[in-house]
């Protein structure tokens, strides 16, 4: 006999977890959520709070952001404090800055100084783009499973997808172009940082989306993803849902009719549920299966996810004298055109506001090959100084302003450039190799090339929810997964979710 028993059990306290939780405990299920592995979106060193890695909400303009914003009501408190992007990014690469403006003439004038010899091909790629994610919108506005399993769930997705079918594997939107012609670079540097899949294939609906995205200005928050968390957690909590992000879980129990619950690893307890959702990666939760059979049927049909990059994250702590006028907030350099983008040859720079102390920090992503990571146990110990190297070459002066360099990823300390001292963390438990987020390959693609493991499970009661669900949409993506599962399970009780909330729903409680 369980102790507690709860209508849906969320292990995971990701955000795609968080947002699928607070939709179920607004639609009147007893929602339980756990942690498990999870880290919070900053850590602290030195006295202040870095991010693990830059966030710009590039779903901000999603059909399914504002649906879901709008069932939890925080979509005011959100356009409050969230900012649109503009310009939307700048890129630099040997020879070339460019600056992509919201404002269409200023765009003109960039493209007219920068490109003159390609101008229409660019602005006619550009349109095609505004266009595409227009039909785009009007997809994913429907309400949709993804990738849909059922039949009916299959029709649905034909139907709200058949004007996207132009934008197939083979179409190279970049076709206008030179082979060589550096605004390729400019077009792909951003998208390889838009989404959890892998870089080197991206292409079709998910190419157009990743860029789009970011070329109508994603939107900045201020306290970054540690905000909009902050903001779900309140839904979350109003509508009686809990969270318990300390309990870690070491087993998923299944019954005959399913997933039944899971034990807590420190204290033993069994807590049952009719729903179970897991909201980590797929390979963090095969350890606590009973049987991994279930999967590996799963992944023959499917494919299992194969780590292509590791996301590395270096905060650089600098005097504001030393950050460029007219710098975007996000920047990406590009080091050497001829060699792979990736590590130090392709950075992402996530500039921050003034802090008011005199100094401005630096958010810098790079994509690690899984190679190098795994196969090198030295390879970490370089990385810093490697990155470092490259950014000073596209911005002046940068080490001679520099006041702190870390990175939550690679087990040294921090360092402290003026008093020439390593800075030891107060936790080391959120630092290492293993908090790096993985990009993945995904052998079968379904949906457009956007969509790679199902949400149902072949347990039985036993749902998935996190960024390998529909990855090529990044975190549109994500949401879109929140969005299934909550429908699933509201639709699988219908009447329960109507007791719940009326007279009756009490007894649901005790």
């Amino acid at each position: 006999m369980f102790k507690s028993h709860y209508d849906v059990l969320v292990v995971g306290g990701r955000l795609p977890a968080l947002i699928g939780a607070a939709l179920l405990s607004k639609r009147g299920f007893r929602v339980l959520v756990l942690g498990h592995d999870d880290l919070p979106p900053t850590y602290e060193i030195a006295g202040r709070s870095l991010p693990r890695a830059p966030f710009n909400f590039l779903a901000a303009h999603s059909p399914i952001a504002r649906r879901i914003f709008t069932e939890l009501a925080i979509g005011q408190p959100f356009r409050r404090s969230a900012e649109s992007v503009d310009p939307a990014f700048q890129v630099a690469l040997p020879g070339h800055r460019f600056e992509l403006a919201l404002d269409k003439a200023a765009l003109t004038r960039e493209i007219e100084r920068e490109f003159p010899e390609v101008r229409r091909p660019i602005e006619e790629l550009l349109a095609r783009v505004a266009r595409e994610m227009e039909d785009i919108d009007r997809s994913l506005a429907n309400d949709l499973v993804l990738p849909p399993e059922t039949f009916f769930e299959r029709r649905e997705v034909a139907r709200a997808t058949s004007q996207l079918d132009a934008l197939g594997d083979g179409v190279d939107l970049l076709a206008a172009l030179p082979e060589a012609h550096p605004f390729r670079l400019i077009a792909h540097a951003p998208v390889r940082f838009a989404d959890p899949m892998d870089p080197d294939l991206a292409h079709g609906v998910r190419f157009v989306r990743a860029l789009g995205s970011w070329t109508t200005g994603g939107a900045s928050l201020p306290g970054g993803a540690a905000a909009l968390r902050a903001l779900v957690l309140g839904c979350l909590r109003a509508h009686g849902g809990e969270l318990r992000e300390r309990d870690k879980i070491d087993q998923i129990l299944i019954g005959r009719q399913g997933a039944s619950g899971v034990r807590i690893a420190a204290s033993g307890e069994e807590v049952g549920a009719t729903f179970v959702v897991l909201g980590g990666d797929v390979s963090s939760f095969v350890r606590v299966l009973p049987d991994r059979r279930p999967f590996e049927a799963l992944f023959e049909r499917t494919g299992e996810p194969v780590v292509r990059y590791y996301r590395y994250t270096m905060n650089v702590l600098v005097e504001e004298a030393g950050v460029p006028a007219g710098l975007a907030r996000d920047l990406f350099t590009v080091r050497d055109p001829e060699r792979p983008l990736s590590g130090a040859n392709l950075l992402h720079v996530e500039v921050h506001p003034p802090s008011g102390d005199g100094a401005r920090l630096l958010t810098v992503e790079a994509l690690l090959a899984r190679r190098g990571v795994e196969d090198s146990p030295q390879y970490l110990e370089t990385v810093r100084e490697d990155l470092l190297a490259s950014l000073g070459e596209f911005i002046p002066f940068l080490g001679e302003h520099v006041i702190l360099v870390d990175s939550p990823h690679d087990e040294r300390p921090a360092l402290d450039t003026r008093a020439a001292r390593a800075i030891e963390p107060a936790a080391k438990w959120g630092r290492g190799p293993r908090t790096m987020e993985m990009v993945y390959g995904y052998p079968i693609t379904s949906t457009l090339g956007v969509a790679a493991l199902p949400v149902r499970t072949p347990i039985r009661n036993l749902l998935l929810l996190n960024q390998q669900i529909v990855p090529g949409l990044g975190m549109e993506g994500a949401l879109s997964a929140a969005w299934a599962v909550a429908r699933i399970i509201s639709r699988s009780e219908p009447r329960a979710g109507f007791f719940r909330r009326g007279l009756f729903g009490g007894l649901g409680r005790g």
